[in-house]
């Protein structure tokens, strides 16, 4: 017998770990030839494929892209402190249809730390396991 977790939680528990975060907003921070950074975005999961989207602003272009897990090679977190504070980004290394390879620098954000914190984790959960689950030997990394 299972003690201070009724069974159905436990069901609800694993299915949200098989299915896709919920979209979020995100800070673009470069990786791309395009020019601006540190733009407001949007990111999400559909149809099987990481969607990234940032609106155009003040000479920067417009980026969407399409990313599917067979294109992503690996995912890994760094610390940025140039705006005064602590921010942890994201960098998600993928191959376009030419087969160049770009690493995505994004941050997912939420106002509240704690939030913040529990969705950061709940997206890098996410891509590490995409990853992993087409057998890539890339180590993910924490630095």
């Amino acid at each position: 017998m299972r003690y201070g977790f009724p069974v159905a939680a436990e069901r609800h528990q694993c299915y949200k770990y098989n299915m896709p975060p919920k979209p979020c907003n995100v800070y673009y921070y470069g990786g791309l030839r395009v020019k601006g950074s540190r733009r407001k975005g949007r990111l999400w999961v559909e149809a099987g494929k990481l969607h990234f989207e940032v609106p155009e602003g003040k000479g920067a272009e417009r980026i969407h892209l399409e990313i599917p897990p067979s294109k992503m090679e690996k995912v890994f977190l760094a610390r940025d402190n140039y705006y005064g504070t602590d921010t942890v980004l994201f960098n998600l290394t993928f191959r376009d249809q030419a087969e160049q390879s770009f690493t995505l620098r994004f941050a997912p954000v939420a106002l509240i730390p704690r939030r913040r914190i529990a969705l950061q984790k709940e997206w890098f959960d996410y891509l590490a396991k995409a990853i992993n689950s087409l057998g890539s030997a890339s180590p993910l990394s924490t630095k």
